[in-house]
């Protein structure tokens, strides 16, 4: 295992081989297992060492599309590796830039919640993104499942109890990957974030009635300059009309910042220790726009005609007044104005006035600006739509600018492409009832705990029976399974495919 240390005065421990606390924090400081063992077998524990409290542990998974990215996890002290630890994975804002985080280990203890969720005994992973790999992305996504199974494969996570999280583009990307790959997750946290970014910013067919196999936490703010709650709270509502389990919190006096997470710590640590995946759910409603699955069902394809029966897809307009101009600054600037990095695509103000990158922002409604906050402060006062002025540098030369920020802007929660299908399953007793309404291939996952081998299994679509018979448990395929998430819980054994479209067509010819 390669990876790198970074330490902290809180209590977490890279985990060796070692077995008891003391062993586990000489360990912390060695970047080997010989290395540990030296130091643990020259441990006095009558005169002990000056050693640090914890390690932020840094590692890498290659993605999909071939880039290895990094990522970083903390394991708590407690962590003992003869029982199984719960796992937080925290997915991080501000996602859309080319640079990966660096993490510093003071997000172990300055961080608003991560403490607490250390403290109860969580192993904690920071995912990090880049463009091209966010969390809402085929490669982005893809690489949070296999961080999840490198550590499952490292160290002893309970599988009932793993849950993500995070705020603004994290509480977004939490949100996708409840409505797109949620079966490793017992639930999630969504903390200041929008249910549509997946859908409006990376194009996924996204579904809020896909919300009601996992319980959630979110919340909003009444200042918040990107999503506040007056503009947020309608989607939430409309997606625990469509059966979303969220406990929902809005709070008032506060920006678009994480200073309110403190108010929700007491019910989020109660939410982290009291929830946990059930293991083999008898009852699943999963709608899909592309391939994807919740647990042991999964849509493989999707036929877009006929539709067989009438359905309700949850989704609403939505209105954005958010004052922006459409650039990226440079966020280390020294005060001596706004270097401009990059002007953003699309119709934004930045590009009606021909603002350009290596522009330094020096002046705003014809009042001189040093800094962001000067800016900021600036548009406060001001309303989507109104006219205004700006003063940059570019190069020797000072140019004055004139423009009009964007009008409000009426957008679909949900922008639909593609035709979707929803599927209601229920299974006992090795039978699956399914409803559907849309023709599809769907793929069912079994595992001998989970039906009976010895035993045929039934399936009814429709008040149709489409299947009766045997379906082998092949301990290959369970090695497969277990080999690519390593989840304990769920090593799949065997798998029933079943086109709709075949099976039904027959059933009715039959007639």
């Amino acid at each position: 295992m390669n990876y790198r240390i970074k330490y902290v005065p809180v209590l977490i421990a890279l985990i060796t081989s070692a077995g008891d606390a003391d062993d586990l924090s000489i360990a912390s400081r060695c970047e080997s297992a010989a290395e540990a063992a030296s130091a643990i077998e020259a441990y006095n524990p009558d005169t002990g060492f000056d050693l640090p409290g914890a390690v932020l542990l840094e590692d890498s998974v290659l993605y999909a599309d071939s880039v290895y990215r990094h990522f970083y996890y903390a394991v708590p002290l407690s962590y003992e590796s003869g029982t199984p630890a719960p796992l937080m994975v925290w997915l991080h804002g501000g996602v859309s830039t080319q640079e990966l985080s660096d993490y510093e280990p003071e997000v172990l203890t300055e961080w608003h919640l991560i403490p607490g969720i250390l403290d109860m005994g969580c192993i904690l992973v920071f995912p990090c993104a880049q463009s091209g790999a966010v969390w809402w992305d085929l490669v982005g996504q893809q690489g949070i499942m296999d961080i999840i199974a490198a550590l499952k494969h490292r160290l002893n996570i309970e599988d009932s109890r793993v849950f993500v999280g995070g705020f603004s583009d994290g509480a977004s990307g939490s949100w996708a990957l409840m409505m797109l790959q949620p079966s490793p997750f017992a639930g999630y946290l969504a903390f200041s974030g929008h249910l549509g970014v997946a859908a409006i910013d990376g194009g996924r067919a996204t579904y809020l009635s896909s919300l009601s196999n996992r319980p959630g936490i979110a919340s909003h703010t009444d200042e918040d300059g990107l999503y506040p709650s007056a503009v947020m709270s309608p989607s939430v509502e409309l997606a625990q009309e469509a059966g979303a389990k969220i406990a929902y919190y809005t709070f008032e006096g506060y920006e678009h910042d994480a200073d309110y997470l403190p108010l929700l710590e007491e019910d989020v640590l109660n939410f982290i220790d009291t929830t946990y995946r059930e293991r083999f759910p008898g009852h699943l409603i999963w709608r899909a726009g592309e391939p994807s699955g919740c647990d042991w069902l999964m849509v493989d394809s999707i036929i877009p005609w006929p539709v067989l029966t009438e359905d309700t897809d949850h989704n609403m307009v939505l209105v954005s007044e958010r004052l922006t101009i459409g650039f990226m600054p440079d966020w280390e600037a020294n005060g001596d104005g706004i270097p401009v990095v990059q002007v953003l695509d699309g119709d934004t103000p930045a590009n009606r006035i021909d603002l350009k990158a290596d522009d330094v922002i020096i002046g705003f409604q014809d009042c001189p600006v040093t800094d962001l906050e000067d800016l900021f402060l600036l548009m406060s006062e001001m309303s989507p739509g109104d006219h205004f002025t700006m003063d940059v540098k570019r190069g020797s030369d000072q140019v004055h600018l004139t423009g009009n920020l964007n009008p409000p802007e009426y957008y679909w929660l949900f922008p639909r492409s593609v035709p979707s299908v929803r599927v209601e399953a229920v299974y006992a007793d090795n039978c699956f009832d399914i409803e559907v309404n849309r023709l599809c291939v769907l793929r069912l996952l079994l595992h001998p705990d989970m039906v009976d081998p010895d035993r045929e299994v039934t399936v009814i679509c429709n008040g149709h029976q489409i299947f009766s018979g045997s379906v082998e448990m092949d301990p290959e395929i369970a090695a497969a399974t277990y080999a690519g998430t390593g989840d304990r819980q769920r090593p799949w054994a065997g798998e029933l495919i079943l086109d709709l479209e075949e099976l039904l067509m027959h059933r009715f010819a039959d007639r």
